[in-house]
């Protein structure tokens, strides 16, 4: 899709929008959110009409308006149109830049599908659409920044979309590897000695029973001068069959998306690299798959984590955890970032609770977390906080251990084991096990794949100096 700032002398369309109160087609077109009404032309030399609502003018934000062009796009794509004007648009008192942004954002993002093993598939049409009305001085930069995060988050779509027995961790670490050397990041992958040498057991001992060997991808971007490193780490299992604690048939088919937490750091880092932020951020991820074999791991192992602490292994499929404590505190005692976010596909149960609306998000530290929030409110996606209580640390208690890999209250508990490996570090945990890949879709601008959820805001709270 190519987009450009200003009107098209012979577009095949016209895209009028209209708020419900303004009634320009009585009886035939309201202006009702996502309403769509299509007048033909019968003169090839004159432009098809299309008439799309916004819904009511004092409720529309920059979210609904990303919505909205998700359904435009979706329609545009029906009728096969190439060249799309988009008429100006009536933005009230919102903001004109963050109005543009969330327009192209919808756009971009819709306009995604992964067909690389349609061996039928037909050639798709490369759309030109041209917004006409905006007179900021930037609009320039603000289309270049958004086109190189939908990218990067379409580039993680792609990742997560493959399937596991092409996309294991060495390819992930190699085409993590390909993006920072296109995106102008500095990348390290770190094999299966280097990682014996950090003491990282707890993440070793998830992936003895496959032959793909594990990596540790460890990223950096240094461009804010003498400012401190934001951490990020991504859960990284490119397969996840619950070794012998194995999952459900139904639960299988959708493992190979196990790896969306670690897809999504490396598009932030792509995204804040390509844009030239002036941030500096560090990233890790602990890439490896849990499959069940005679060397697997079993419920009753007792491991060691980089930090020194046991762990009582009683389910192997609560695995990303083990994983998330070695990378979280490597990047925290090794890396030495100020504060850290994770996100991982990590608890069915975040899913039973919210469904695929809200990301349960949990946080040691009030003011990273409401800054957090506040930055979530702007790109629309939704967060739910979820309690660090204390008295959830002795439902992992173990009699043998340090502490056990899981326990009853799931969501919370996996979060209170992560707890005890960041220390005081203000830190935040973002379970994105029913949010990454969305069903029913929350967002439009989805449907044809996973979400992109986190990236978004992440971006925007690094970029603007959490």
């Amino acid at each position: 899709m190519n987009f450009y700032l200003e009107n098209f002398d012979k577009p095949q369309v016209i895209v009028h929008t209209y708020y419900e109160n303004d009634k320009k087609i009585k009886d035939l077109f309201e202006g009702k959110e996502g309403e769509i009404v299509l007048i033909p032309s019968l003169d090839e030399n004159k432009p098809h009409i299309l008439y799309f609502g916004l819904g009511e003018k004092e409720k529309l934000n920059n979210n609904l308006l990303r919505n909205n062009c998700a359904k435009l796009l979706k329609k545009i794509d029906e009728l096969k149109f190439k060249n799309i004007l988009i008429e100006k648009i009536d933005l009230g008192n919102l903001d004109e830049e963050k109005f543009l942004k969330a327009m192209v954002e919808g756009l971009l993002l819709t306009d995604y599908d992964f067909k690389k093993y349609k061996s039928d598939d037909k050639e798709e049409i490369e759309k030109n659409v041209y917004i006409a009305g905006f007179n900021i001085s930037n609009k320039n930069d603000i289309l270049n920044e958004v086109s190189n995060i939908a990218k990067a988050i379409n580039n993680a779509r792609d990742m997560i979309a493959e399937p596991t027995n092409n996309l294991y961790p060495e390819e992930l670490a190699k085409r993590a590897v390909e993006i920072a050397n296109e995106s102008g990041f500095k990348i390290e992958v770190l094999e299966e000695d280097k990682i014996k040498e950090l003491g990282m057991e707890a993440f070793l001992t998830v992936s003895k029973g496959t032959k793909n060997r594990p990596r540790l991808i460890v990223m950096e971007y240094n461009n804010g001068g003498d400012k401190d490193f934001i951490g990020l780490v991504g859960k990284g299992l490119t397969c996840d069959t619950g070794g012998y604690s194995i999952k459900s048939h139904e639960g299988l088919k959708y493992m190979k998306s196990d790896m969306s937490g670690a897809a999504y750091v490396i598009a932030i880092m792509s995204s804040l690299a390509k844009n030239k932020c002036k941030v500096n951020v560090k990233a890790v991820v602990a890439t490896c798959e849990n499959v069940l074999d005679g060397n697997s791991y079993k419920p009753g192992d007792i491991v060691k984590s980089m930090k020194g602490k046991t762990i009582e292994v009683l389910n192997t499929d609560a695995e990303g955890r083990l994983t998330l404590a070695d990378a979280l505190y490597y990047i925290i005692d090794k890396q030495k970032v100020s504060k850290v976010i994770d996100m991982a596909t990590l608890t069915g149960l975040a899913g039973s609770t919210f469904g695929s609306l809200f990301t349960p998000i949990f946080s040691n530290n009030d003011e990273f977390y409401e800054k957090f929030m506040e930055i979530a409110k702007e790109t629309g996606e939704d967060f739910w906080r979820m309690p660090l209580d204390e008295r959830y640390r002795s439902y992992i208690d173990s009699d043998v251990a340090d502490m056990k890999n899981t326990g009853s209250a799931g969501t919370i508990t996996a979060s209170m084991f992560l707890k005890e490996f960041v220390d005081d570090t203000p830190w935040i945990h973002l379970d994105i096990a029913a949010t990454a890949i969305q069903w029913p879709v929350v967002y439009e601008y989805s449907s044809k794949g996973a979400s992109g959820v986190t990236v978004r805001t992440i971006y925007e709270l690094i970029n603007k100096g959490v």
